[in-house]
């Protein structure tokens, strides 16, 4: 009888997406906030060619955190 009312298929998608996309959320940022450590290490012992590669980084790691959750809200909010 449940079985009739809830389409299992499209709820195991649902959820397996939204591990990927929470996990791969935290795992970009997590990359961006250790990537700012090492930047204020590099800056703080004056290596700027190293540090300019761990800004970019960390730029571009926080960018594509923002990005996603971003896109999830656009997504969760259009209508169907």
């Amino acid at each position: 009888m449940l079985a009739a009312i809830v389409d299992t298929g499209t709820l195991a998608k649902v959820v397996l997406y939204s591990f990927a996309a929470g996990v791969g959320i935290a795992v970009v940022f997590g990359a961006g906030v250790a990537s700012v450590g090492s930047l204020l290490d590099a800056l703080r012992e004056r290596r700027m060619a190293v540090g300019v590669g761990w800004a970019a980084l960390s730029v571009v790691c926080l960018a594509g955190a923002l990005a996603a959750i971003v896109l999830g809200v656009v997504v969760m909010t259009a209508k169907s």
